[in-house]
């Protein structure tokens, strides 16, 4: 921290003026010469003084000022969210400060968001309008989910958010997943403010960004008869489950994860009951029993022991039989890449 940021952050006259009007706050500093009138400068203070008040930061990079908008420019400029999936990294951003009420303020915060998530992810999105559109959505169903006020047969469905959101990527459909793992997230964990974590947040999400397939499911062991609704997540040659959906910031919740060894295969249970038309296994092609990690919630530990076999039971008969393909693919290429590392010749010594 400066000592400027530092000197402010115990300026409490300071800090009452920036909360009741923070545009005439950060023009008495230009005006006393202790900053220059400088929108990368101004944006610097509003990421390092602590104690700035939230709703203060919003409003003044959400005003039509030309100033303010260069320094929502920088302001922006300077998060960090390269590799981080689209509702985490909207998180991670609204994390610093609160949004105003005003629906112009909003829109222009908002559009200066989906420009830096365009740019540090340019291959998400077809253009930087989808960011925007997509951003402002998940916005309006945090409010609608999380408002005490609106009765839960009020609330967006699933399939609302889904319809809501068609054609906004250059014309085209995202994803039907991606949009639901999306609202799956925001509704189970709201999009609220937080002390300011920077990019030290990001440690906690990004194992299970960008995943093959995340989803709710139920889940049993061989050994027990107990069914339990878990988060999945399938990434590389793990699959998570998780009490909840992880989100950026947040502690997350991991229950247990399993390697998929080139033993493992996913089939679709023998028998599907009406009621659990998404029931699949994951076993050893041998029936041997595998490794599995399970966390001891009491010792805070990961504990590994042998399991014969996992069932689950998916959404639906088109989701289930989208995790079979997924957890199938993986072990495959899984297999594949060990394969190709063991053939592959050693460099000549130099």
């Amino acid at each position: 921290m400066s000592s400027l940021a530092s000197q402010l952050a115990t300026d409490a006259a300071f800090l009452a003026k920036f909360k009741d009007e923070p545009k005439k706050a950060i023009q008495s500093l230009i005006d006393k010469d202790q900053i220059q009138r400088n929108a990368d400068v101004v944006a610097s203070l509003f990421i390092s003084v602590p104690g700035l008040d939230e709703a203060g930061i919003g409003d003044y990079v959400g005003d039509g000022d030309p100033f303010c908008a260069e320094v929502l420019k920088c302001y922006a400029g300077r998060f960090q969210l390269q590799g981080l999936g689209f509702d985490d990294a909207l998180r991670k951003f609204l994390s610093a400060f609160r949004l105003p009420g005003e629906s112009q303020k909003i829109e222009r915060i908002v559009n200066a968001f989906a420009q830096q998530y365009h740019k540090q992810n340019p291959r998400t999105f077809r253009a930087p309008d989808t960011a925007w559109v997509l951003a402002y959505s998940l916005i309006m169903l945090n409010t609608d989910a999380h408002n005490a006020s609106v009765r839960r047969a009020q609330k967006m469905t699933k399939e609302q958010f889904v319809r809501n959101n068609r054609g906004i990527d250059d014309g085209k459909d995202l994803p039907r997943d991606l949009l639901e793992s999306m609202y799956d997230r925001i509704v189970a964990n709201a999009i609220s403010m937080q002390p300011f974590k920077n990019d030290s947040g990001d440690a906690s999400i990004i194992t299970y960004t960008n995943p093959q397939k995340a989803g709710w499911m139920r889940k049993r062991w061989s050994d027990s008869w107990t069914w339990n609704a878990r988060w999945f997540v399938l990434k590389g040659s793990c699959l998570y489950f998780l009490r909840k959906p992880p989100v950026w910031g947040a502690p997350c919740e991991l229950c247990g994860h399993i390697a998929l060894q080139s033993e493992l295969v996913a089939r679709k249970a023998e028998v599907q009951r009406d009621a659990d038309q998404g029931h699949w296994i994951l076993e050893t092609q041998t029936g041997a029993s595998f490794r599995a990690g399970k966390i001891d919630r009491r010792a805070g530990t990961m504990k590994t022991s042998m399991k014969s076999q996992l069932r689950l039971i998916a959404q639906n008969r088109d989701d289930m039989e989208e995790w079979v393909g997924a957890v199938n693919a993986n072990i495959a290429n899984f297999v594949a890449f060990a394969y190709s590392s063991a053939t592959t010749p050693a460099p000549p010594p130099p």
